[in-house]
């Protein structure tokens, strides 16, 4: 029998995601919401989707569905996971799990008391370009790690909804805690509107690790060129890694090479892993909510930084 699934909001993300799970074998979309009666329709005429909702919680009605994945915008992150985990479904929501700290604590006590999984969109832990520099940093291929740099750099039209932290620094924090397999223990921030009066378009993030790390991250909207670019910077070693098109670069005394990883579908990988999850209650889930929920604190951290115009101890 069919897993059967619903995606919460199907418009740029959600469509990949419906792509995606309608491509794995045993699961089937049941349902979709979306404001936009094109965007249901798409689902419909594309993917054999059945149950189009213009609201949410009409796919939360159903009970044959067992999970759900929130591609909501970030203000409905909350109220839509808190509907669904209350009536026992299995949530995957994609990041920011939530807009504060408390809203995000509510959400991971809410899927242990229900015993449900709670998992969150950041969707660069299931990076096999990634997945190899973590393996490498814990075998000391690097040495020491020294820098972590991050740019994530692109073009974009303002959001009327959200800041560039808001939306691109959930995978900063999120690469620093995978690859270090640490947190930051003090961030500061820049950033600035250029477009606009509010809601900043470029941040430049510093974060402190308690191993001595120094870690900093450009996140910007207004590149002509996107850039999804990570350094590592070791003692021995460094390694320059393409995040979207997974390759890796090492540098070492003078010499530059390679190295091959083999390219994987990470939305695919993510949803394979999810399922896992649901099934396997020991299951390691790599994209927890705790995960998401420190991640959202960090976030919060770093606007303070910013308002503050100094450094904030996480």
């Amino acid at each position: 029998m069919k897993m059967q699934v619903g995606v919460l909001g199907v418009g740029y993300w959600g469509r990949k995601i419906v792509e995606e799970w309608s491509a794995i074998p045993n699961v089937k979309v049941r349902a979709v919401s979306d404001l936009s009666d094109k965007n249901l329709e798409q689902a419909k005429d594309r993917y054999g989707v059945e149950g189009l909702f213009h609201d949410y919680r009409e796919v939360l009605e159903i009970p044959d569905i067992k999970a759900v994945n929130v591609c909501l915008p970030n203000s409905l992150h909350f109220p839509a996971c808190k509907e669904a985990l209350e009536k026992g479904k299995h949530v995957l929501v994609e990041k920011p799990m939530t807009l504060t700290y408390e809203e995000g604590k509510q959400l991971v006590e809410l899927a242990e008391r229900r015993n449900l999984t709670l998992s969150v969109g950041h969707i660069y832990r299931f990076n096999n370009a990634l997945a190899e520099i973590r393996r490498l940093i814990k075998e000391r291929f690097f040495g020491r790690v020294f820098l972590m740099e991050m740019e994530w750099a692109n073009l974009e039209q303002p959001f009327a909804d959200r800041d560039v932290i808001v939306d691109l620094a959930p995978h900063y924090f999120d690469i620093i805690n995978y690859l270090l397999d640490e947190w930051p223990v003090k961030v500061t921030c820049v950033a600035k509107p250029f477009r606009r009066k509010q809601l900043e378009e470029t941040a430049y993030i510093v974060s402190e690790m308690g191993s001595g790390a120094i870690s900093h991250a450009t996140l910007s909207w207004l590149s002509p060129k996107k850039i999804r670019q990570i350094s590592v910077i070791g003692e021995n070693r460094s390694a320059y890694i393409d995040a979207v098109a997974q390759e890796i670069m090492i540098y070492e005394s003078g010499y530059t090479y390679r190295l091959g990883v083999e390219r994987n579908n990470t939305i695919r990988t993510e949803l394979m892993h999810f399922l896992q999850s649901i099934g396997d209650p020991m299951t390691e889930t790599r994209n927890s909510g705790d995960v998401g929920l420190k991640t959202v604190e960090l976030i919060e951290r770093t606007k303070q930084s910013l308002a503050k115009g100094c450094s904030v101890p996480v």
